[in-house]
């Protein structure tokens, strides 16, 4: 009985992805199989839909909740999400949270009919546990060079962070003559791609790809300077704890960043090609004064919004 369910399913996801080629991955998996989740007899006083996709529909359609409240963590338009599909689903929440200002006022643009249920609450960080946590050693420093310039990314091995990209950059500052080891920590479904693009540009004596870390913050505080390639995000979580950390900091240029950095004043922002990446990682590392500067900058400015943002979200579930 299993084998022929498993089979069924089958079908019917690989008819449902050519039919919407198109689809964001987690839509045409609900449309295929959400059908067969069973909901839960329970009642709750509270379900939150921690981001979008699967959970959203999960919560939307087969959890009975006083309030409902949908996450989301990034730009699903940008994302590939189809918006009049996911418009029922959000329909059935009371509340709608998005992780930044800006990403508020991109969902509000584009489900206008759900303003007046549409919040922003800032994912809570803790200047304090993030700084305790980063004081471990990396081991991978120990016979590192001095004198070497060590870059930082931390990021799920998925589309959107646009790790291809780093790799590529790489290559470019391997060409211009600079000396860096770059880590990339992370877990994904691209870690063996990205893994293997690393060995065929012959990056790897400077570029390591660590996989899963428990614990990030080391290579955030012992890097010289921190690199965010992604497409887009919601916010930008490790902007904002590698901004914690007082480390300069060169983006892509997805429009959230705006959030958190003013090219020029805390960090740089480059457009989304290796040249203009490989441009800004060069100015910085061969600038020790611009960095200082920029860490001084972000000492200053770096806030704990936990009180802030938990009493927003005891409003909303009416604690």
């Amino acid at each position: 009985m299993y084998r022929l369910a498993h089979a069924f399913f089958s079908v019917r996801w690989r008819q449902n992805r050519k039919k919407n080629h198109k689809c964001h991955h987690a839509e045409v998996f609900w449309q295929s199989c959400g059908f067969i989740t069973k909901g839960l007899d329970k009642s709750f006083d509270i379900a939150v839909a921690y981001q979008q996709g699967i959970p959203t529909y999960l919560v939307a359609s087969k959890i009975h909740a006083r309030v409902k409240v949908a996450w989301i963590n990034t730009d699903i338009k940008s994302a590939g999400y189809d918006i009049p599909y996911n418009v029922s689903f959000y329909d059935k929440m009371h509340y709608i949270v998005c992780v930044s200002d800006m990403l508020e006022g991109m969902v509000k643009g584009y489900m206008s009919q759900f303003t007046d249920k549409i919040r922003c609450v800032y994912d809570i960080v803790s200047p304090e546990m993030v700084r305790k946590m980063a004081s471990e050693p990396v081991a991978e420093l120990e016979d590192c060079p001095s004198g070497r310039i060590v870059l930082t990314t931390v990021a799920r091995m998925a589309y959107l962070k646009n790790y291809p990209l780093a790799v590529k950059t790489a290559a470019l500052l391997r060409q211009r003559g600079l000396d860096f080891i770059w880590f990339f920590v992370g877990d994904g479904s691209k870690l063996g791609q990205i893994r293997r693009m690393i060995h065929e540009s012959h990056l790897n004596d400077c570029v390591l790809a660590l996989g899963l870390r428990l614990n990030p913050y080391p290579y955030i505080k012992a890097c010289d300077i921190y690199v965010q390639t992604s497409l887009h995000e919601g916010f930008g979580l490790t902007i904002a704890e590698a901004k914690m950390l007082c480390k300069p900091i060169v983006s892509t240029n997805f429009e959230v960043v705006y959030n958190q950095l003013e090219d020029g004043v805390n960090g740089l922002i480059a457009k989304m090609t290796p040249e203009s990446l490989a441009d800004a990682i060069c100015t910085l590392a061969n600038d020790s004064g611009m960095r200082t500067r920029y860490s001084s900058v972000l000492k200053g400015s770096v806030d704990n919004n936990a009180s802030t943002e938990l009493k927003k979200i005891e409003e909303m579930f009416q604690i």
